[in-house]
Parts: C-alpha cells; structure tokens; sequence
C-alpha cells in the first residue's frame, strides 16, 4: 500500500460518509455511477468502463490523472485541459506532474487530498472556501474518483464545481491568488452502492385523480 504523508496539522482530518455528503447534483450523478461499477467488483473500476455521460461542455469541469508510483509514493499526471481548472489557477497543466503545476505552496495542501483518495481507494470529495477579488465568498467543491486494475490505482478522474452565494463571481485566477479555508474533507465509505430508480415503461398509462 502507498505511503501518504502526514497532512499539515492544520488541515481537516479526513470524515467518512455516502454520497450524501455531495452537494452538486452533477458530482453525485458521476458518484453514482462510479457506485454502480464499485459495487460489482467492491474494488475500483475499470478506467475503460467508466462513461461520464457528459455534454461536452460540462467536460470542461473534469480533469483527467493517470498514476504512477515513485519510490511507492503516487504521482499524478494531468492527461486532460481541463479549462475551467486551467482558468481557476491561471495556467494549464497538461502534461505536468500536479504537485508541479501546484507548486511549493498549494501542493502540500492539495496533493495529501488525492494521496487519501489513492490510499483507501475509494472516492474523496473536499469543499474548500475562496475569498474573490472583490471578497465574494465562493466554494470550490471537489470529487475524485478513483480507477485501476486487480492491485493499483491506475487513473484519477476530478470533478470541480464552483458556487458563490453572492451568485457572480470571479474565477479568473481564484485558486491562484487567493488561499483557501479548507471546509470538509471526506471519504466515501460507506454506501457503496446505487441502484437506479424504477423506470415507468413508455406505454404505461398514469392517471391523475
């Protein structure tokens, strides 16, 4: 099993949960269909099995890891664009390790949350909270799922959704210019499994009283 480094002591310990605990109702769609794969093999999935079922335009909030392990410590790979994340921080990062794209300040508080994530096998989700530029309160809300094979992890997929209260807010840079206060951190451990509701055959007939 991986090693993970201690997180900073003043981050949040890791809380378990089901998929309750998912706020965005896209993010629990893509759980839940992670949790319909988990619960045949009660291990990761395939990455190859795994369909997002997305509108091409709402690909652009997923961003896509592979994983390999170094000194049997897990490095992650960004494989996609990812142009809403790429806006957050200000950069792309195709092609980059994460903790580089992240940097020496952001890494030590990021990249504990995908080594969790590899660690347990299981799906992580985070809400941090950002202050704008014109000190908009906004939530970034994050969901990894984990992929791989008999024994490793083997690709990440992150779901990012931002929200503000405030409804407008500035993304341009958000993550890069601003510390966040980190809100939750859980695990989803418990649960693990979805059965899709019942559908009503095309021709059955439903009458209102």
């Amino acid at each position: 099993m991986p090693a993970v480094r201690d997180l900073p002591r003043h981050a949040i310990l890791f809380e378990g949960g089901n998929s309750q605990v998912v706020r965005s109702i896209q993010q629990r769609d893509l759980l839940n269909k992670w949790l319909s794969l988990y619960a045949v093999r009660k291990q990761p999935p395939r990455f190859a099995d795994y369909d997002p079922g997305l509108p091409e335009a709402d690909r652009a909030k997923l961003v896509y890891y592979s994983i390999t392990f170094d000194s049997e410590r897990p490095r992650f790979r960004i494989e996609s664009y990812g142009s809403y994340i790429s806006e957050a921080y200000g950069a792309t990062g195709l092609g980059s390790e994460l903790s580089d794209y992240l940097g020496p300040e952001r890494a030590p508080l990021v990249v504990p949350v995908y080594e969790e994530c590899i660690r347990r096998r299981l799906p992580v989700y985070t809400i941090s909270r950002f202050e704008d530029d014109e000190r908009r309160q906004v939530d970034q809300e994050r969901l990894l799922l984990p992929f791989g094979d008999d024994e490793h992890v083997t690709h990440v997929i992150g779901s990012f959704e931002t929200i503000s209260m405030d409804g407008h807010f500035r993304l341009q840079r958000l993550m890069a210019d601003h510390p966040p206060v980190e809100v939750l951190r859980a695990v989803i451990d418990r649960d693990l499994h979805f059965t899709p509701p019942p559908r009503i055959p095309p021709d059955h007939r439903v009458e209102f009283e």
